[in-house]
């Protein structure tokens, strides 16, 4: 249990210095008493068969945008990485689970979390059958900003898709369709569902993102995880 102990430290301390309490209008004592040291107890349960390799990381703590904003936590990654500061078009509230997918409202756990490195140059929507078959699930949008925001390294070798969410902006899809925007994409555009991307490598700064759920590319793979612990 001791390496476990040693990542969820380290990931508490990661969301002190990200302020992460202060929309919640808590103290940063209070919100880390109340929200996040009662998941420490899953850790008891949850010790054996730790993976760790240049793409797994055995459990990442989850705020969710329940709690804490995306666009906030956004920026405080930002910050930290000394970013460049740009008006963003893509917002993070834009997207939503994918059906079928249901995550906690409240801070949670993600075990044996796989970045997506090993899925690179694999369609989204295949890697989402994949993991089905394997039991795992397909990270969100939640999930991917606490993944980058606890490791931001992540992404110097690869885009982080995360197919556990959908794109459902009213100006992608059917409405743009209808609109006679982008008029030379085929009809079937309207009907495509899109997943959020997380990327750093190519760009230089951080950028949130939507792929196509039928794109594959060498320098981006989605990621997942073997289970969500919630209290």
């Amino acid at each position: 249990m001791g390496i476990l102990l040693e990542f969820f430290s380290q990931q508490i301390n990661t969301i002190i210095e990200r302020k992460f309490y202060a929309p919640t209008g808590l103290s940063e004592s209070d919100f880390i008493i109340r929200q996040i040291m009662p998941l420490k107890q899953l850790l008891v349960k949850n010790d054996k068969d730790t993976k760790i390799d240049e793409s797994r990381i055995p459990i990442v703590v989850v705020v969710p945008h329940t709690i804490v904003p995306l666009s906030y936590q956004l920026e405080r990654i930002r910050e930290s990485i000394n970013d460049i500061q740009l008006e963003h078009l893509i917002k993070a509230e834009w997207f939503e689970n994918a059906k079928g997918v249901s995550t906690p409202d409240k801070p949670y756990l993600l075990l044996d979390v796989e970045t997506g490195y090993a899925m690179k140059n694999t369609t989204p929507k295949k890697c989402v059958q994949s993991f089905r078959d394997e039991g795992r699930f397909a990270l969100t949008v939640d999930e991917g900003i606490a993944l980058i925001s606890h490791f931001p390294e992540v992404l110097e070798s690869h885009w982080v898709d995360l197919p556990g969410s959908v794109l459902i902006h009213k100006f992608v899809g059917e409405d743009v369709m209808k609109r006679g925007m982008l008029s030379s994409l085929p009809p079937a555009f309207a009907k495509a569902t899109f997943v959020p991307t997380l990327n750093y490598l190519y760009y230089n700064y951080l950028r949130l993102y939507y792929i196509y759920e039928g794109t594959e590319t060498p320098y981006s793979g989605s990621a997942s995880c073997a289970n969500r612990l919630s209290l």
